[in-house]
């Protein structure tokens, strides 16, 4: 019995040291491939932009703000959708010092992400958060690295949800430009015009409107920015359950299916007429027609109108 609990002791204590082994060569391998990360970045050579500030812009209106043309525009509540927020390091929107993402799917958050990014240059005077100096982001990829990375694939065919959302997006296609990328189409719902829209707040500053809705946010984390702008939109699909946002469109026209999603959205809760359903765009008979053919909607009970069905709102879901 006793050579048995000698045995047992024996296989217990090797398990335990191999567990121990493992656990430091597991720490060693981590702690390798972060130092080789960091030496990667130091010795990374970056792009050089000449002369930025030829892409300065001049205040309008008290701040500096890239011009969208963004007035096209469709209406739906999007399943799944981006939300970000960023800092930039000084007025111009080029400036991008950080960014971050908080990514839902089906109404729920599935993924989170956050960058420090170099700006341009290293003159820093208007960051949201004063622990970011250059010498935190010297060693961070530029905006152009990020996006040729991947970063783009946040943004293409994806629909961007923000608070004041033409600026957000305004600095992404100043800071491409500066990089010599051409922006893609945007497709982006701005939280700061539903709080204009829907509530009366004191402020409308996204601080504020947390505040007042309880929604957890943690200051100058573009993250929690991000994640904080996702809730307050879900909080007022609940509280104004008939109120459809509009989804702005840069450089382009929506598709077929996002006009024909925005006009199943408008009735998915109370029946309505083509002039509304298809607002602020003519009426398309033709569209209409392929609508009813579908089954995407149907006649309501007041005559003229027409309802969302079932079918229809399972297409609307399937759009980005």
């Amino acid at each position: 019995m006793e050579s048995i609990l000698h045995i047992l002791g024996t296989l217990v204590t090797i398990l335990f040291v191999g567990a121990v082994l493992y656990s430091l060569m597991n720490s060693y391998k981590k702690k390798k491939e972060k130092r080789r990360k960091e030496k990667e970045l130091l010795t990374s050579k970056h792009i050089k932009i000449d002369n930025v500030h030829q892409f300065d812009l001049t205040p309008a209106g008290g701040y500096v703000k890239y011009p969208l043309d963004d007035k096209q525009y469709v209406r739906r509540f999007p399943q799944n959708f981006i939300a970000i927020s960023l800092d930039t390091a000084n007025e111009q929107p080029y400036s991008i010092c950080q960014i971050g993402f908080a990514e839902y799917e089906n109404g729920e958050l599935k993924d989170k992400h956050y960058f420090y990014i170099q700006p341009p240059e290293n003159r820093f005077t208007k960051s949201k958060d004063h622990e970011i100096t250059w010498e935190k982001v010297k060693s961070a990829d530029e905006f152009g690295e990020y996006w040729n990375a991947g970063m783009k694939n946040y943004f293409t065919g994806r629909t961007i949800v923000a608070h004041n959302s033409s600026y957000v997006i305004g600095c992404i296609e100043h800071a491409l430009t500066v990089f010599g990328i051409k922006p893609p189409q945007f497709k982006h719902i701005d939280t700061l015009e539903i709080a204009k829209k829907l509530y009366t707040f004191d402020s409308n500053q996204l601080d504020a409107i947390c505040s007042e809705m309880d929604i957890e946010l943690e200051p100058h984390n573009s993250f929690s920015e991000a994640d904080a702008t996702a809730q307050f939109l879900q909080m007022a699909k609940k509280d104004f359950p008939v109120f459809i946002p509009k989804v702005h469109i840069t450089h382009g026209s929506p598709s077929e299916e996002e006009l024909m999603a925005s006009a199943i959205s408008i009735v998915e809760r109370e029946e309505e007429t083509p002039q509304v359903m298809f607002a602020p765009n003519e009426v398309s008979e033709g569209r209409l027609q392929k609508l009813l053919d579908l089954k995407y909607i149907e006649p309501g009970k007041t005559k003229g109108t027409f309802y969302a069905t079932d079918t229809g709102l399972e297409f609307v879901d399937f759009i980005q």
